[in-house]
Order: structure tokens, then C-alpha cells, then sequence
């Protein structure tokens, strides 16, 4: 398996979920003017008992076809499409190594299985080295805003990072959340607010310059972290996260907060690092 440096990954299983994943790098690839890299992975036929050598044949043929029908109205015109020897899990965590990004759908078919629901999706966003964006359809999609978890770590100002130009390429608003698990007492909640903006204040500070023609809104709320990004999930196109961050983020894609926003998110995720 050979991926070129710079390149945009996605794994790719025919589903209904693969498809909008493909979607999505294609528009990425396409915005970033960087070549397109649809992965494939080999279907294992152990895991259905009637499968023979023909079958498994005929079901990679077919995935490729369909991969290439779906290319031939891609924005991107630098393409190509592999046939990954490995698991879907191995095959994504090493092209990731010189992958820009990698994209994967939500839930794939039963013989792909797992694709962010499972061990699949678990194995890459924990271990791919390069952004990982798991597509979904939004809830509204008509929406056009972009939510950012922000707290103030090296992690979450990558994902600031990413959030502005993905809204900058794509004409849309960002809102920047810093959530924390509050103790249910009204002492000093005045103070945390009040500490949370200016921290979000100079998390976005120099992002307005950069991106100027973005629309920013910013919002403190002390309510769990994975709450908060699941519920602004809701009305939002994407959601993008660091994937390690400081206090109530930490642990964000490697541990129970990462794992709630990926199952309970209404819309895409991007995991950046």
C-alpha cells in the first residue's frame, strides 16, 4: 500500500455512510487541491459463512466499480482507488502517516463493521496520525455552522485551526465552545464564566485577522463537555475537536468523552491532531 504525502484518505465500503465519507473527501480534496486516495479495504470471508473465493472476487470488483462511478463526477480530478491488502483498521492507521487527512463513514456494512461505532473507528481516531473526519449526515442539513470545542491546549488550537479554514474555504460561521463540568453550586460560577471568556478570548485571539471574512460566535457554558458538543451537534454541519486537550477536555477521542461525542453526534466529526 502506497500513499502519497499530502494526500486525501478515504476508506470506502460501499455503504450508504462510505459514500457520504467519499462525498466529503472528494470537497476536501477538491478545496485543498490535494490528490484524492480511495481506500478498499479486502473483505475478510471468514466473517460470512456461505462466502467462497469467487464471491470475495466478485464483491471487491464490484466495490471498485462502484468507487469509480462515484470518481467520475468528483471535483477532485487527481484520483485514484486501492485495494488495501490489510484490515480497514490497519490499511487507514497507515496511510495516515502521510495522509493530510483521513475520512471514514459512521457505520459501514456488516463485513466493515465497526467504522466509529466499533474497533475500527476506536483504532483509527486513537492511533492515525493525521486528522481523522468521521462523515455523517447532519440532522439539519441545511445548516452551515461549524462548532469548535476550545480549552485552551495545543490540541484545541489545531482544531481552531482547522475549524477557520474549513469555514473560510466554505463561507461558513464557527462557534467556539469552552464547556466544563460544573459542581452544581452557584458560588464562584460568576468567576468560572468569567474566566472561561477570557480564556476563549485568547484561544481565538489572531484568528479574526487571519480569517476576517468568518463569522465568530463564542459561547462558555458549564455544563460536561460531551454534552455540550453532542447538543450543539445538533443544528450544526460539523463539530471539530483536538484530539487531546487540558481539564475537562482531556482524554477528548481517547476516553469517555471523545467515544460520547462520536456516537452521539448529529453530524460530522473531526478529530484533529
Amino acid at each position: 500500500m502506497t500513499t502519497r504525502v499530502g494526500e486525501i484518505v478515504v476508506g470506502y465500503d460501499g455503504s450508504g455512510d462510505s459514500e457520504l465519507a467519499l462525498d466529503w473527501a472528494d470537497e476536501l480534496a477538491a478545496e485543498q487541491g490535494r490528490p484524492l486516495h480511495v481506500l478498499i479495504s479486502e473483505v475478510d470471508p471468514t466473517q460470512v459463512l456461505e462466502a467462497t473465493s469467487d464471491w470475495h472476487a466478485a464483491k471487491m470488483a464490484q466495490l471498485e466499480s462502484d468507487a469509480r462511478d462515484r470518481l467520475a463526477g468528483a471535483r477532485c480530478k487527481d484520483s485514484r482507488i486501492e485495494i488495501a491488502s490489510v484490515p480497514p483498521t490497519q490499511a487507514l492507521i497507515d496511510a495516515s502517516a502521510r495522509a493530510a487527512t483521513v475520512v471514514v463513514g459512521a457505520r459501514g456494512h456488516s463485513l466493515l463493521s465497526g467504522v466509529v461505532l466499533g474497533s475500527v473507528s476506536q483504532h483509527v481516531t486513537r492511533h492515525a496520525s493525521c486528522p481523522v473526519v468521521v462523515a455523517r449526515a447532519p440532522y439539519h442539513p441545511d445548516s452551515d455552522r461549524i462548532v469548535v470545542g476550545v480549552d485552551g491546549s495545543t490540541g484545541s488550537r489545531k482544531a481552531l485551526e482547522f475549524a477557520f479554514e474549513h469555514a473560510s474555504r466554505n463561507n461558513a460561521p464557527v462557534t467556539a465552545i469552552h464547556a466544563w463540568r460544573n459542581s452544581g453550586r452557584q458560588e464562584g460560577l460568576v468567576e468560572e464564566i468569567e474566566a472561561a471568556e477570557r480564556l476563549l478570548s485568547e484561544a481565538l485571539a489572531g484568528f479574526s485577522d487571519e480569517y476576517p471574512d468568518v463569522k465568530v460566535l463564542t459561547e462558555a457554558i458549564p455544563i460536561a463537555p460531551h454534552r455540550v458538543l453532542a447538543d450543539a451537534s445538533h443544528a450544526a454541519a460539523l463539530v471539530v475537536v483536538g484530539s487531546r486537550g487540558l481539564g475537562a477536555f482531556t482524554g477528548l477521542l481517547l476516553g469517555s468523552v471523545s467515544q460520547s461525542v462520536l456516537h452521539h453526534a448529529q453530524c460530522t466529526v473531526a478529530v484533529v491532531r
